[in-house]
């Protein structure tokens, strides 16, 4: 017993002899030995004092998809003891989130599905945090830079009423656009080595699809193409309007350098008289206008139409298997060259609704710099993204052909959401390209390249942006359209004729009120610059 003193009177000695060296210089605190403070391992307080801030709460709602199951779990520990801060999981679905957000319910770092209408209206009723491009540049610069090196429009989507709001995002695969997709052994059988190149090959295309039994069943029974009229109108003969270097449903860029709505250029009426020749001619599936995706699937699967425009590389690349079990072979063109005179495609576009805050995360300086450095190692930190995203190697996942893979029991949403890992904590999710290298698989990425390169986009150069006046008028607007649009195609009236009373109709409807509003957002961003 008193050996047991003298060792905790020596104990209590050199602990105060530490904490008195601690009151110097920092280079004394440096120096100390590590063997000093292992003389008694029952003190666990031997070593100089660290300061140690206590950690930030932060309220998490990262996304309505992959919510956590379980408070503390791996994702989570792993986030808190990197980063030195406390995680709330606020989890919420696309039902209930606008509930929440009525009752006060407002996490610091939001999901990412509002749209352009709600981040408007959260910023106008003080519900969604103001952040300065300059922080935003400061404490995320890999990532920044790399959102200009896809599209630098990208900052203009979170700008309301002279504030920035959010972090921008992009969809990297929004900088691809839709391929021209033919039937490999309908080409042979027609004499086409390769795709056809510009618009007066595809015409003869279609024309040999309906008219010379490509698939030698004795029949007249194919096509060469539908259109998507019933689902995505945007995506209505697509690659007909891109050749023009137009889509009617996007805004554009026109010769005076002012924007223009695409369905009222000369180049969207020029394109629909010659989708109207092919249609009286017969070369087009007359069931387009009530056709969507799932029915033109269907359609190229039973080899009753030799072409489809409406998909991208990486649906393509998933109907590998699907066309080799129908005995499809496809062949993948560049976008046809017509009257623009480039190889241009449509686009969704890369720009996206920005990642939104809490007011809190405003006012809090120090919240709002913490979540900007933990958002910077989510997207480009290697470690950060795999740990978050897939989870721990070798439990959760395995590298196969270069890329994570997803193991059992872990590839089933329990258990994913059981440990945390996916988009929740993460909210950046193949937002930056360095971190692409981890969803694709080297003939993936060879296939992504061996469809696009080549191809310019077309895509709508406002992006995501709220119009006060589309807000008022989209619905006439877009049912005049449509229904001009589909008239249009399968019409043997006067077509100019046709075009001028529906730009009037349209201008008077509430469009030039829309025109109006969106050359001021326009150029407004363009001053900006």
């Amino acid at each position: 017993m008193q050996a047991n003193k003298k060792k905790l009177s020596l104990a209590i000695l050199l602990s105060l002899s530490i904490i008195a060296a601690g009151c110097g210089s920092s280079s004394d605190k440096e120096t100390t030995s590590s063997t000093d403070t292992s003389t008694n391992t029952d003190n666990v307080n031997s070593e100089a004092p660290v300061e140690k801030e206590e950690p930030i709460t932060i309220t998490f709602a990262g996304s309505t998809w992959d919510t956590p199951t379980e408070d503390g779990n791996e994702v989570q520990k792993y986030l808190e003891e990197k980063f030195n801060v406390k995680i709330i999981n606020e989890r919420v679905t696309d039902d209930n989130f606008k509930v929440k957000i009525a009752a006060g319910e407002i996490p610091d770092v939001f999901p990412q599905t509002p749209n352009e209408s709600d981040m408007t209206n959260y910023a106008r009723q003080g519900i969604i945090a103001s952040i300065s491009v300059d922080d935003i540049r400061k404490y995320m610069p890999k990532y920044s830079a790399d959102v200009d090196s896809v599209n630098p429009q990208a900052w203009d989507i979170a700008l309301i009423d002279g504030k920035n709001y959010g972090v921008p995002r992009v969809w990297l695969n929004g900088a691809y656009g839709f391929i021209p997709t033919y039937n490999k052994n309908w080409l042979t059988a027609i004499g086409y080595s390769e795709p056809p190149k510009t618009i007066a090959e595809f015409e003869d295309v279609l024309t040999k699809f309906r008219n010379n039994d490509p698939d030698g069943n004795g029949q007249k029974d194919t096509y060469g193409m539908t259109a998507r009229g019933k689902d995505a109108r945007n995506q209505f003969f697509n690659s007909i309007y891109a050749s023009f270097g137009i889509n009617p449903y996007q805004f554009s860029v026109g010769a005076d350098g002012k924007l223009t709505w695409g369905a009222l250029t000369d180049q969207a009426k020029e394109a629909t008289k010659l989708i109207n020749k092919w249609y009286k001619a017969d070369l087009i599936d007359p069931e387009f206008m009530t056709d969507g995706n799932d029915q033109i699937g269907q359609k190229w699967n039973s080899q009753k139409i030799g072409y489809k425009e409406n998909f991208m590389y990486h649906h393509l690349f998933g109907m590998l298997e699907g066309d080799k079990a129908n005995n499809v072979e496809a062949a993948y063109g560049k976008g046809l060259v017509g009257p623009a005179g480039k190889t241009l495609v449509f686009s969704n576009g890369a720009l996206q609704v920005p990642l939104l805050f809490g007011k809190d995360v405003e006012t809090n300086e120090k919240k709002r710099v913490k979540i900007l450095q933990i958002l910077e190692e989510l997207a480009t930190n290697d470690e950060v993204y795999l740990k978050t995203v897939f989870g721990d190697e070798g439990t959760t996942y395995d590298i196969v052909n270069g890329a994570p893979t997803i193991k059992a029991p872990y590839d089933t949403p329990e258990k994913k959401n059981e440990f945390g890992f996916g988009g929740f904590y993460n909210p950046l999710v193949e937002r930056d390209t360095s971190t692409w290298k981890f969803h694709f698989t080297p003939d993936k990425l060879a296939f992504r390249d061996q469809l696009n390169n080549g191809n310019e986009i077309i895509a709508d150069v406002l992006g995501p942006t709220v119009l006060e006046s589309k807000g008022k008028y989209s619905a006439t607007l877009n049912a005049l359209q449509d229904e001009f649009y589909t008239r249009a195609v399968t019409t043997t009236d006067d077509l100019d004729a046709m075009f001028e009373d529906f730009k009037n109709k349209w201008l008077k409807s509430g469009g030039q009120e829309m025109l109006d509003e969106a050359n001021k957002v326009y150029e407004a961003r363009q001053a900006a610059k």
